[in-house]
């Protein structure tokens, strides 16, 4: 197994097994930490461990440790290997994955066949370098079918590994008497996901609009500073909580929970009833004390950080108000207000989820993960955290502090302290008491010239005395008095100060007071900061329990914003939605019409679901009437259900679903070699690989980047292959304007497929173009043929002159007319000869011939023809 980490905690991975040959290659996760790492090697539980040794330090050591830690406790040894980055490397993965001969069986499963260690390309040396480019280009874009190869950090892991089994297939034979070759030839690659979670490519992500982020537009006037996010969220259906935590840790939690939804029943369950209870009429005054107590606890992570590095503010500007200290403090305050509120909620005491925060933990056997639990109210120790709280306000003078910018201790704390303290505040009247000393001792005529004596920090004591301007030096400086000459030091507002013996006797008796405290206080804050680092675990973990709840208090707050209800969670591949909503499109029109759904899988037990619920689901119908956002808004009301989140329907019964695959166009972009019609042919193999029973497949508008025989050729081999599965069939919804394929009657035999379309009512008299066709947008069930594209260009500012002539053509080809013959353009030499024919023609046509056609009168005839082609 190759695991890494990359920029902003992406985690990917890739594993091959010699027991079957099958090469694995995951979906990045991003905003992942070593929770994720230690499930991947829980799930694949390898006997060699492949490292970037360019991976973040405490990653690499993470993995190190856990690998030491299961060689001791486990019956197989894991080999720990790092390895040069550019083992990783984005550009040798895909050349070593596309060089994998593609395997032309019928499987469905298998992906790839053959051994990496030879290419294709090289048993054909005499075609030209264009072909061979072509060739690679093709195995690429087939490789690509298989493979999400835009989860970059997986690619690199995959390449990782594809070169250690080339080493290891150089080495010959192994000692027990194995071809290397044979044992280490990879047959087949394909993605995999975590046990845990469920599968969600990165064009599902998108096509979906789950979790979308873009530049943000003021990111040119940051500056060149990489630590911080130039992105922002934009329209998404995360987009719409995000706002809603309240703390830093919360929005990263939140955003964790959205890629990561989960397959385990019991905790999907667990948190819809936390959400329940929180907003249950009762709490309603708690839930504003919780969440104003949320908006003021900061991140602690960062802070101790800050500490570990002697930082007390983070910037020079910054308030002492969030300092170090000052964080902290307020956290364990606002953390036991937290606390205690929490507790006060009505019905928490029956909730696992508040009493029990889960975090994943390894379990020594077994592919799986174990939900060991940590308590909420243990999580934030009321001991640690009031004597955190206490510690820190018996030490730090927060008032001083604030006046002085730096940290002051309180009075009390240490009496040396206390001391230097004492004699620096009476430094005025001491130096009153040294100046009339010096007086009684210098001659009567020059008492009148010495001002003061005063105390400067690391100069120690002055004396200032009155200064002679025409000089520059002071009216008196020692002469004929006890001492030696006075040494002149600078001068400043008419004044000179100087050091005599008088002032050195101070310096060695009381030293430089301003620095001893300085010092002083440093030894106390350090000694300070050193007791608390030792709560540095408790508390940490307390800030990730914090953002945990505020996460599932962002997803309670929006559901009661947004009319969302709690689903009904079941193990059966079925889905049952009433009066469903799409969570996005509702809140940009003025009126959103709700929608029911069924599917079922035949492979599980329906049990009181109708017999006749479909497998396949076909939308056909009129453009606008709202087929794509109807199949997005199943899709993303199953999968906010696994979230444990409501969902914006009257009422959902979802079955367990481990993966949701999109057949749908993405965004298109120019940095991708290839062409929108090939991006749906990828997604179109990946979901006929990687589906299950349990899996959830939308295809919109698949076959349209081509020509109309081949798409509807396409589409329909695509759902014959799925409805032939039987049994092993996943859920699909579909949505197409190949009308041709269910006229004639091709899928009938299929019982699982059943055909809807979105209601429209027509008055053609209207006058107006817009009132000729009402989209009424609710579901109905039959085969609908009407696509209504002409009237659609209308309404969309299409001028009138290329409406008409496209229904006209439209038309035409309705009534199997030959438009090669029909809509043939003459040339103007052409057009004027046959002007002139048709003229012949008609005058032809009008002419009366009398009499009898005879012998004797051809010749009369004649002539009236000769004057007609005159």
């Amino acid at each position: 197994m190759a695991i890494d980490m990359r920029e902003k905690a992406t985690i990917g991975c890739a594993y091959f097994s010699t027991v079957d040959g099958i090469l694995r290659i995951s979906e990045d996760i991003p905003m992942a930490n070593m929770d994720i790492a230690e499930q991947f090697l829980i799930h694949v539980r390898p006997t060699t461990l492949l490292v970037s040794a360019r991976a973040p330090e405490e990653f690499y050591d993470y993995l190190e440790k856990q690998c030491a830690a299961r060689s001791e406790g486990d019956s197989h040894s894991v080999i720990f290997r790092g390895l040069q980055s550019s083992e990783f490397s984005l550009e040798s993965a895909h050349e070593r994955l596309v060089n994998i001969q593609g395997n032309h069986s019928s499987s469905a499963t298998a992906i790839f066949s053959g051994g990496i260690d030879h290419d294709p390309l090289d048993s054909i040396p005499s075609q030209p370098e264009g072909l061979r480019q072509e060739s690679r280009v093709f195995k690429s874009l087939r490789c690509g079918g298989s493979i999400n190869l835009s989860s970059r950090v997986s690619v690199g892991c995959a390449g990782a590994v594809l070169g250690d089994l080339h080493r290891r297939r150089s080495g010959g034979f192994l000692p027990d008497g194995q071809v290397a070759g044979a044992l280490f030839r990879v047959q087949s690659a394909e993605m995999f996901s975590l046990s845990a979670y469920m599968f969600v490519s990165s064009d599902a992500l998108l096509s979906l609009q789950l979790v979308q982020t873009e530049l943000h537009p003021n990111s040119q006037a940051w500056g060149p500073d990489s630590n911080k996010d130039r992105t922002k969220e934009s329209l998404s259906v995360y987009g719409l909580f995000h706002y809603l935590a309240c703390t830093p840790q919360g929005r990263a939690g939140l955003r964790q929970l959205f890629l990561r939804p989960l397959l385990d029943i019991g905790l999907i369950e667990e948190r819809q009833k936390t959400i329940s209870v929180l907003l249950q009429p009762d709490n309603a005054d708690n839930l504003t004390q919780i969440t104003s107590l949320l908006r003021k606890i900061r991140n602690i992570k960062t802070t101790f950080v800050q500490l570990r590095k002697g930082i007390e503010f983070p910037s020079a500007s910054q308030s002492f108000n969030k300092g170090v200290w000052s964080t902290i403090r307020n956290f364990t305050a606002h953390a036991l207000g937290l606390r205690e509120a929490v507790a006060s909620l009505k019905g928490c005491a029956d909730l696992e989820i508040i009493c029990k925060i889960p975090f994943i933990k390894a379990l020594n056997q077994g592919n799986r993960a174990d939900h060991v639990s940590m308590q909420l109210i243990d999580g934030l120790p009321p001991s640690s955290l009031v004597s955190v709280g206490d510690i820190i306000n018996k030490t730090i003078d927060f008032d001083q502090s604030k006046s002085r910018h730096r940290s002051s201790v309180k009075a009390g704390v240490d009496p040396q302290l206390d001391e230097l303290k004492r004699t620096y505040d009476g430094m005025d009247s001491f130096l009153t008491e040294v100046v009339n000393h010096m007086n009684r001792e210098l001659p009567e005529w020059a008492c009148q010239y010495v001002r003061s004596c005063i105390f400067l920090p690391q100069i120690g004591f002055l004396t200032v005395v009155e200064s002679n301007p025409e000089t520059g030096n002071g009216r008196y400086e020692g002469e004929g008095g006890a001492g030696a000459a006075w040494e002149k030091l600078f001068e400043a507002e008419g004044a000179v100060c100087y050091k005599n013996t008088y002032m050195r006797e101070l310096d060695e008796e009381y030293g430089d007071m301003y620095c001893q405290i300085g010092d002083r206080e440093v030894e106390i804050i350090h000694s300070l900061a050193n007791r608390i680092l030792e709560y540095e675990a408790e508390l940490v973990s307390a800030s990730t329990v914090c953002g945990e709840f505020d996460a599932i208090m962002a997803l309670a707050l929006g559901a009661e914003k947004y009319g969302w209800r709690a689903p009904r969670m079941i193990t059966e591949s079925v889905i049952q939605i009433e009066g469903g909503r799409h969570p996005l499109q509702e809140l940009v029109v003025p009126s959103f019409v709700p929608n029911n759904c069924q599917l079922a899988s035949e492979c599980f037990d329906r049990g009181p679901i109708d017999e006749n619920t479909p497998q396949v689901l076909v939308l056909t119908g009129p453009n606008h009437s709202g087929k794509s956002v109807y199949l997005k808004q199943v899709a993303i009301i199953v999968y906010l259900a696994h979230l444990g989140s409501f969902v914006p329907a009257n009422q959902a019964t979802i079955g367990l679903t481990d993966k949701i695959l999109t057949c749908m166009s993405t965004r298109e972009s120019m940095s991708g070699a290839e062409s929108a019609f090939a991006r749906d042919l990828k997604q179109a193999a990946l979901s006929a690989r990687c589906s299950t029973p349990k899996s959830l497949i939308l295809v919109d508008e698949f076959g349209k980047g081509t020509n109309t025989d081949d798409g509807s050729g396409l589409l329909a081999a695509l759902l014959e292959h799925f409805l032939a599965m039987g049994q092993n069939s996943p859920r699909l919804l579909v949505a197409t304007h190949y009308h041709e394929i269910f006229e004639g009657g091709y899928l009938r035999e299929h019982k699982g497929l059943c055909l809807a379309h979105l209601d429209v009512r027509v008055d053609w008299s209207a006058s107006q173009t817009e009132d000729q066709v009402t989209y009424l947008f609710s579901l109905a069930y039959g085969h609908s043929t009407s696509s209504f594209g002409g009237k659609c260009a209308a309404l969309n500012g299409v001028p009138s002159t290329v409406v008409e002539r496209a229904e006209a053509i439209a038309l035409l080809l309705a009534q199997n007319e030959d438009l090669g013959a029909v809509c043939t353009r003459l040339s103007p030499e052409e057009e004027k000869r046959l002007n002139e024919a048709e003229t012949i023609a008609r005058k032809f046509l009008s002419e009366v011939f009398e009499g009898e056609l005879t012998r004797e009168g051809r010749g009369s005839i004649k002539s009236a023809l000769e004057d007609l082609l005159s």
